[in-house]
C-alpha cells in the first residue's frame, strides 16, 4: 500500500497508533503518536485507519449517537479552520469547524511544488467539526498551499448562496497569536475564518483622497 504524509495507521503487532510524519522509503516510514515521539517503521507492519479517527475518537462517536436538532435562528456564516497541537508534541491536527446552519460539501486538496493532491472530500453537518489534516508544526514554513472548496445546502427556504472556494497559505505568523477555545472541539485551537468577506477597494474614493491631501503647489 502506498502511504502519504499525514496518514493515519495502526501498529499490526503493537497497541500503538498515529500520523505519518516522514517518509524514508517505499518500505520505511515514521509514525508520531499522540505523545509526539517518532518511531520509524515498516510499512509491512502498518496498516492504514480510513476516516483518521484515532481509537479515543472512535469511543467518542460510539458515546454520542444522538442527532443534532438546530433551534435557534439560521446562521449563515462561520467556516474556520482549527489547528490544534503544540511545539512539544510538534503535531499540528487541522480541523474544520462548522459553526452555520448549512450542511457543507467539502474538498480540501493541497499544492506544492505545482503538484496536487486530495486530501479529504466528505459532507459535514450544520454545527459540527471535521479532522482533515496533519503536519509537523516545526516545518508550518514549508506547509502546501490549501485549496477549499464548499458547497452549502439547506432545506430551509433561503437565497442561493454560492460556493465558496478559498487558497490558503498558512505562515508562521498565523499562529503567533494565542489559541482560543473552540466549543464545538472542546479544546483551544489556532482559529482561521475562511468565509470572511474580502476587503473591497473603492478606485475611486481612493484616487479622490490621494489627491485631496496632496499639497497645493505655489
Amino acid at each position: 500500500m502506498n502511504y502519504k504524509l499525514g496518514d493515519f495507521v495502526r501498529f499490526v503487532e503493537e497497541d500503538h497508533e498515529g500520523h505519518i510524519t516522514k517518509i524514508i522509503s517505499d518500505e520505511l516510514v515514521e509514525v508520531t503518536g499522540e505523545d509526539g515521539f517518532e518511531i520509524p517503521v515498516q510499512t509491512a507492519k502498518i496498516t492504514k485507519v480510513y476516516g483518521q479517527q484515532s481509537r479515543k475518537e472512535i469511543d467518542f462517536d460510539e458515546e454520542d449517537k444522538n442527532p443534532i436538532t438546530q433551534a435557534g435562528p439560521f446562521i449563515a456564516e462561520g467556516i474556520f479552520l482549527a489547528i490544534t497541537g503544540d511545539q512539544k508534541q510538534n503535531i499540528g491536527t487541522f480541523y474544520l469547524v462548522n459553526e452555520t446552519s448549512y450542511e457543507l460539501l467539502v474538498s480540501l486538496s493541497t499544492e506544492k511544488a505545482h503538484q496536487g493532491i486530495g486530501e479529504y472530500a466528505g459532507i459535514l453537518s450544520p454545527k459540527s467539526t471535521q479532522k482533515i489534516y496533519t503536519a509537523k508544526i516545526s516545518e508550518v514554513s514549508s506547509w502546501p498551499l490549501f485549496d477549499f472548496k464548499f458547497l452549502f445546502h439547506t432545506s430551509q427556504l433561503r437565497a442561493l448562496k454560492q460556493p465558496l472556494e478559498i487558497a490558503k497559505r498558512i505562515k508562521p505568523f498565523d499562529l503567533s497569536d494565542s489559541k482560543k477555545h473552540v466549543p464545538l472541539l472542546n479544546d483551544r485551537a489556532w482559529l482561521i475564518r475562511l468565509d470572511e468577506d474580502e476587503i473591497k477597494i473603492d478606485a475611486d474614493r481612493l484616487k479622490e483622497s490621494f489627491f485631496s491631501h496632496r499639497p497645493e503647489k505655489k
